[in-house]
């Protein structure tokens, strides 16, 4: 009984800050029965928490993309030019401790 009693006060007092974190969950597990209903009945009335959740999918789908199209590009043999070489050693972090240096290819 205490458990529905939890499961409806979630449904029914949900806010954005809990919301935006389910809303990240989601895209890790599946959330339990509750927590999805709790999650579109906030997003009924939050037009800020539904925006939220479009552009996560949308950065999602993008950094897929990109990862596929990294993937392909290096199967394919496509060769970096120096230029590119450089900047990205411009942009690559120092090493750690106990972290060796990325070797180039």
């Amino acid at each position: 009984m205490r458990t529905l009693l939890r499961q409806l006060h979630l449904i029914l007092t949900l806010q954005c800050h809990k919301a935006s974190e389910l809303i990240s969950e989601s895209f890790e597990r599946k959330l339990q029965r509750h927590e999805r209903i709790a999650l579109k009945f906030h997003q009924f009335s939050c037009w800020s928490c539904r925006q939220f959740e479009k552009q996560l999918r949308f950065m999602r789908t993008a950094l897929q993309k990109l990862e596929r199209d990294q993937r392909e590009a290096l199967a394919s043999g496509e060769k970096l030019s120096a230029a590119v070489k450089d900047r990205l050693k411009q942009l690559r972090p120092p090493s750690l401790p106990g972290n060796p240096p990325v070797e180039e290819r």
